[in-house]
């Protein structure tokens, strides 16, 4: 254990001066919030926000049945496709910037800052207004609206996050020490094997946490359904809201709750996953490290 007066990786350790400051500045920036916290509070309670009438019927059993239930579900689905999609494009583009071939690499790095400059609402927009103008989705394939709907979105969703994570892909890739590859290098395997068994497993495992919150990113950015009207969390809120007109905030607060579990629950499905694929890598990742130390010592 370090001492407090020992310096640490990213910055030296506050002194008996500093952290007497760090107190009070805390101290001071509780007092503040909760303060701002109990005005909101006052002015809510004054405008009726906390009146059980007003709760009632956005909570009744009928509305949670038809809205809030089909609501999540269509919200999950569409954030698992397009985290499905997302993670696919992901890794395509991703080893394709690293590539060793020139055109791969200028395809997948013109991908990567094309879809990361364009708003992801502009991009669903526009898929979906060009399809609604030539019908191809419901005239040629014959498809409802509501699945028309929905391929938009997880259309826009792919895309968009499959660029954010091919470059936490490439960046994972380029923070790996090269030994590591070499060693694959050293017993006989080719460039792509190296990639599939030595480089990504580790790339996988350290990058965990980015592709969380990408993820979380993705499951909020199913709210922007709400422009083509998908039947998502936000678009059935405000219906929730435009029913009974007094329960709109209510409704959005509830929507954000329901939003916060949802991602809370991912976050902790992560971590599970996290710490199985670090058993499982942790006995090939001994063996290539050894191979890597035999290679240098020889």
């Amino acid at each position: 254990m370090s001492r407090p007066n020992e310096s640490t990786v990213l910055f030296d350790a506050l002194g008996p001066k500093g952290r007497r400051n760090s107190n009070i500045a805390s101290v001071v920036s509780a007092v503040v919030l909760l303060g701002l916290l109990a005005l909101a509070g006052v002015q809510l309670a004054a405008e009726g926000f906390f009146e059980q009438s007003r709760w009632a019927n956005p909570l009744d059993i009928l509305v949670v049945q038809t809205t809030w239930v089909p609501a999540i579900l269509d919200t999950l689905l569409a954030f698992a496709l397009g985290s499905v999609l997302a993670l696919l494009l992901g890794v395509i583009i991703g080893f394709g910037r690293i590539s060793q071939f020139a055109p791969t690499r200028w395809l997948s790095a013109g991908y990567v800052q094309f879809f990361r400059a364009v708003p992801l609402v502009l991009l669903i927009w526009i898929t979906f207004t060009i399809d609604g103008r030539f019908g191809f989705t419901t005239d040629v394939l014959g498809w409802s609206n509501d699945a028309r709907r929905l391929t938009f979105l997880v259309l826009g969703l792919g895309i968009y996050n499959g660029a954010i994570l091919a470059e936490i892909l490439r960046a994972g890739v380029a923070a790996l020490p090269p030994g590591q590859a070499m060693a694959g290098y050293a017993i006989g395997l080719r460039h792509g094997q190296v990639q599939r068994l030595v480089v990504l497993p580790q790339v996988v495992r350290n990058m965990l946490p980015a592709v969380l919150a990408q993820l979380v990113i993705l499951l909020k950015d199913t709210s922007l359904g709400y422009v083509i009207t998908y039947p998502e969390l936000l678009h059935s809120a405000s219906i929730v809201g435009r029913d009974y007109g007094n329960s709109f905030l209510q409704a959005l607060v509830i929507a954000a709750f329901i939003y916060f579990v949802l991602a809370y629950v991912l976050s902790k499905l992560v971590v599970v996953a996290e710490r199985r694929l670090r058993k499982k890598t942790a006995a090939p990742l001994a063996r290539v490290q050894q191979v890597e130390a035999a290679a240098v010592t020889d």
